[in-house]
């Protein structure tokens, strides 16, 4: 039966509402393995099916991987503990590609990233784990060549929040996640001491978070679809290196990999499924994922075949059905791989939208969303924790603003940035997202919003009010295009086609862009010019509004993700975990194709041989951290097998490696030093069971080893 329903001041038809439906959740209890498997799949939704990449799952007590799916499921890891998780590698293709730097490659070669969580490098390490794929389709999955296990060690103080999980292997990270490789992450305490009671009600519960709001988790991801009879990666234009009208890909030789037949203007299309299969032009032929994206429906985008679907849990526009006059908590992930999101809401005479926090962590109280005009806007890779109530019995349309004439917001901070939906030529149509339905029906428990949130630990201190005394604003060797600063700089660009920070793209894993030390505060200046910074470890707080009123941004906000216009000021504090820390870009097809850089973080003093500020401008001081002193350049990436990383719940041993930060080099160094290898060689002190740095010819590598292969 046809109904018609006023929305937004649009007669919408409604024929008939998609289900909502989330992941399955499983809780990840310490000490414990659980093996997540990617794997090849069919993705199909009312408007499209294709051929996809997926998530199963097991349990150390399930006989049998659950059902692929993407998104995968959502992982509910505990504070205080510690969890090994067995990723494994189901996609058989090309193992290992030669020559290929900063371009699409590595097509089936996997690993995992844990976005979002404040835990070290060297357990979410995306440097030196490659996870090799099977050969080809009759070679059976072996343990020892196509798994890696991962241990994560979760702080006792971690804070409360959403994240999620991704593969990061630099060359396929847009690609692998564009078809269907991402997850969710739930941090949780893990005992209900450490609750925050506010005026006897409370946001966390006995452990469980939708006890008083009731929650949902919505994953939005998005797939640019172009028919398979319209894509063909044509060999003769691989290395042409010309652009065709629609496109804004200005890098040669790579612009024109993919083209649709007989529609060669948005088929090749920087972000379309197209382009990204098209682009790996060594491995593509050798991936057991073949192209095939049928759209069902007569969508229109140049005539034929062509069109951007948001996805929510893998869901076109499904419908979430919330109670009258009662909160209810959304929890979003933006996993577009290339895309903000700029979300509006019902009117604010409808709905009531309360913003808790960005990135998995609270604002000191909620922020009603009524001055800007119920919307929102998330950067690709960000989330955003609300609580939505509506007043009235009805239907209402959440969109995706594509244009600046599609939102009563105007300021210069987000009007050139690339939105969902903002590249097509039918710009004049919102993309949908979801429907709320408002029911009588009881349901959630409570109507009141929390007045206060957990209190944040030490490594989310505020930053805003500290003495200038104990900031930090100097980096040595962070330059920016030879302009001779020795500040703290981050500018992402990409001039003449080239994707850089600072300046220059990614070199390779043994080249710093500065270094710091730990338990200190630095303060960078931070330009993303329309890019989206996203850094792994620490968090940084914001120094200033960013947008009219702090539409994007307020003061003393805490991101891992966040883009806008301009010059911003942040603040990292390096509280605890020494390692690399990687930044790059989180529109990830310029990722891939070099906009990328690491810091390293050291213990506490300047090492022996650190490079000296760097005035050159051709060097750009991209400098290499240690130059023949105590710390040697990490490696170059490698293909890991997980034969040599048994699983282990051995807290991290920092001894002897430890020792070399912490010690001038000094004639009593060189003596204390000497003492100390010769009692390691004769007690093996220095041995691990866990993921840590190995000694090997007195020089220190950040790799993940075993103490069965020192």
């Amino acid at each position: 039966m046809l109904t018609i329903i006023f929305i937004f001041g649009f007669i919408l038809n409604k024929l008939e509402a998609i289900e909502f439906a989330e992941p399955s959740i499983y809780t990840l209890l310490d000490g414990e393995t659980y093996y997540l498997r990617a794997e090849y799949c069919t993705i199909e939704n009312t408007e499209f099916i294709m051929n996809g990449r997926c998530f199963s799952f097991k349990g150390p007590n399930d006989e049998n991987y659950s059902i692929a799916t993407s998104p995968g499921p959502t992982l509910k890891m505990l504070t205080g503990t510690q969890v090994n998780i067995v990723l494994e590698n189901n996609f058989y293709g090309l193992q290992q590609e030669i020559d290929c730097h900063n371009l699409y490659c590595g097509m089936d070669i996997i690993n995992l990233h844990t976005h979002g969580l404040h835990i070290s490098s060297f357990e979410d390490d995306v440097i030196n784990v490659h996870i090799k794929p099977r050969i080809n389709g009759d070679t059976e999955f072996d343990s020892n060549e196509n798994s890696y296990t991962y241990t994560y060690t979760i702080p006792e103080d971690h804070y409360p929040g959403i994240h999620w999980y991704h593969p990061h292997n630099h060359g396929s990270v847009s690609s692998q996640i564009h078809f269907g490789l991402f997850g969710a992450i739930i941090i949780e305490y893990d005992n209900s001491d450490k609750y925050i009671e506010t005026n006897s009600q409370q946001l966390y519960t006995d452990g469980n978070i939708d006890e008083i709001y009731k929650t949902n988790i919505l994953i939005f991801s998005s797939v640019y679809a172009v028919n398979t009879e319209l894509c063909t990666c044509s060999q003769d234009i691989l290395n042409v290196g010309i652009l065709e009208e629609g496109t804004n890909n200005a890098r040669e030789g790579i612009a024109a990999y993919g083209r649709c037949v007989e529609h060669g203007k948005n088929c090749f299309h920087q972000y379309s499924a197209c382009y990204e299969y098209c682009a790996f032009e060594t491995s593509r032929d050798q991936s057991g994922l073949e192209y095939n994206i049928q759209i069902k429906a007569n969508y229109i985008f140049d005539n034929d075949g062509i069109d951007q679907f948001a996805l929510v849990n893998g869901i076109y526009n499904p419908t979430i059905e919330i109670t009258q006059n009662k909160y209810r908590r959304l929890q979003f992930v933006n996993t577009m791989h290339q895309y903000y999101i700029h979300y509006k809401f019902p009117d604010i005479n409808q709905c009531q939208i309360l913003l808790l926090g960005y990135d998995g962590i609270f604002f000191e109280s909620p922020r009603d969303l009524n001055i800007y005009s119920n919307e929102l806007i998330l950067s690709s890779g960000s989330r955003g924790d609300i609580l939505i109530k509506c007043s009235s019995l009805s239907e209402y349309q959440v969109l995706a603003i594509a244009l600046d004439g599609q939102t009563s917001l105007d300021d210069e901070d987000f009007d050139d940035l690339e939105r969902f939906g903002s590249d097509q030529d039918n710009t004049d149509e919102q993309k949908k997202l979801f429907i709320i339905s408002v029911i009588s029906d009881a349901g959630d428990v409570i109507d009141n919003a929390p007045e206060n949130f957990p209190n944040k630990p030490n490594y989310l201190k505020d930053l805003q009010n500290v003495d200038d005394s104990e900031i930090d604003s100097n980096c040595a060797c962070n330059q920016y295009r030879g302009e001779g600063e020795d500040k703290c700089y981050i500018h992402y660009s990409s001039k003449d086609g080239v994707m850089a920070v600072n300046g220059e793209e990614f070199i390779d894993s043994d080249r710093y862009l500065t270094y710091m030390i730990k338990d200190r505060i630095y303060q960078f200046t931070l330009r993303t010019d329309r890019h989206v910074h996203h850094q792994h470890v620490y968090p940084f707080q914001v120094m200033e509004n960013i947008a009219s009123n702090g539409f994007i941004a307020r003061a003393g906000d805490f991101f891992d993700t966040m883009g806008a216009e301009h010059e911003r000021n942040i603040r990292i504090y390096t509280a605890d975990f020494s390692g690399y820390m990687m930044l790059h870009c989180h529109i990830l097809p310029h990722e891939d194709e070099g906009m990328m850089a690491l810091m390293y973080v050291i213990d506490d003093i300047l090492p022996l041989n650190a490079p000296s500020p760097i005035s050159s401008p051709t060097d750009n001081c991209l400098s290499t951290l240690y130059d023949g002193g105590v710390l040697s350049p990490t490696p170059e990436p490698t293909i890991i097998n997980s034969g040599s990383n048994k699983p282990s719940k051995q807290k991290r041993s920092n001894s002897l490696p430890s020792l070399l930060f912490h010690f001038k080099f000094n004639i009593n160094t060189i003596m204390i030093i000497f003492m100390l290898l010769t009692l390691c060689n004769t007690f093996m002190i220095c041995q691990s069971k866990r993921k840590t740095s190995k000694m090997i010819n007195n020089k220190i590598y950040g790799v993940v080893i075993e103490d069965e292969d020192i």
